[in-house]
């Protein structure tokens, strides 16, 4: 029986849309996290998932093809960020993109998570983002962003205690 990566380096049709069913909810979400916009991030899964099936011989040579997925994706959303910079249009954040859905107490919320995740370097904002937001394993986090599982695992850690240690001031 052929591996999942084995059938999409071949161009199956139905291979693509296993990997599709298997992970787009969790691309979107990690994209429109990143991005501030639902939007904008369906536009990079889209493109993600196009340049996936235009160089699917590099399948060939992947253990995860659901972390391969996020690797392009996070490609694909510092181009669309760079663009973005270039159009010299302003960024949400993710409170603000947030906020039209959600009630007052959780608008707040939404709010105090941004702030909280907004001080963090942004190499630990993306671990906490393909962790909570992206569901990934830290294996898939270390495959999409090419460090070690033990150095991903470590530096989440940190974040979130950073985090923790940040809201217990700001709530005393």
């Amino acid at each position: 029986m052929r591996t999942l990566a084995d059938r999409l380096a071949r161009g199956e049709d139905s291979a693509y849309a296993e990997l599709y069913d298997a992970c787009a909810d969790r691309l979107h979400r990690y994209a429109a996290a990143r991005l501030g916009s639902s939007d904008n991030a369906a536009d990079v899964v889209q493109s993600a998932f196009m340049r996936a099936v235009r160089s699917r011989r590099r399948f060939r040579n992947v253990e995860s093809p659901i972390a391969y997925m996020f690797q392009i994706v996070r490609n694909e959303v510092a181009r669309a960020a760079a663009n973005r910079q270039r159009r010299r249009e302003q960024p949400l954040d993710d409170a603000q993109s947030n906020s039209s859905r959600l009630t007052a107490n959780s608008r707040d919320d939404a709010e105090v998570v941004a702030a909280a995740l907004g001080r963090l370097e942004a190499t630990d904002r993306e671990l906490i983002e393909l962790k909570l937001y992206a569901g990934l394993t830290f294996r898939e986090i270390a495959e999409a962003t090419g460090q070690p599982q033990g150095t991903v695992a470590t530096r989440y850690r940190r974040a979130l205690e950073s985090l923790r240690s940040w809201l217990e001031k700001q709530y005393r």
